[in-house]
């Protein structure tokens, strides 16, 4: 994708050189050998502003699309800072609330995923486990690895009735994230 946005900025500055240059130049030196009596057949000086105007909006649409091309790139990856700011998010939002469970791969799933909304591709995201309450987070090719270690308390819970008069308590628990740079 490098390649193509440098060939749109490439492009951008041949078609603002292209229509810098003087455009009875251009025809003379690229077009008039084509004709016995050139003079007869040269353009007029609005057909060299048209030409000069489009060079000009062709510049610009080769900025505007080396702009989106950049911005795409941007959108679907992730660099080591921004999956920082992510996990880091994620923890805080783990934290933040109980839980019906002790934790686990699918805690920290749905937290990277409110926490990646924005940010860059949430499909791109690798959890495993590594160990017992360690998990690592990283793109999926690998690259710029977190790892979680989570540790869960009970915080008591909620009574739930049942069919036949008796209620069975659900319950909650608190997690603690850390978070460390590097593979688990």
């Amino acid at each position: 994708m490098t390649g193509v946005i440098v060939t749109f900025f490439v492009l951008t500055v041949f078609f603002v050189v292209l229509g810098c240059v003087d455009q009875r130049r251009l025809y003379r030196r690229f077009t008039a050998w084509r004709y016995r009596n050139p003079e007869a057949n040269e353009p007029s000086d609005a057909a060299y502003n048209r030409g000069r105007i489009l060079a000009f909006i062709i510049a610009g649409t080769m900025l505007f699309s080396a702009c989106g091309a950049m911005n795409f790139v941007d959108d679907s990856s992730w660099s080591g800072g921004e999956l920082g700011d992510v996990v880091e998010a994620a923890a805080e939002s783990i934290e933040a609330e109980t839980h019906a469970t002790s934790g686990g791969a699918s805690t920290i799933e749905e937290a990277l995923r409110d926490a990646a909304e924005g940010e860059g591709p949430y499909y791109k995201l690798h959890v495993e486990s590594a160990g017992s309450d360690n998990y690592q987070v990283s793109t999926d090719t690998g690259e710029h690895p977190f790892c979680l270690s989570m540790t869960s308390s009970e915080s008591g819970g909620f009574a739930v009735p049942g069919v036949d008069g008796s209620t069975t308590v659900v319950p909650e628990y608190d997690l603690a994230v850390s978070v460390d740079e590097g593979r688990c």
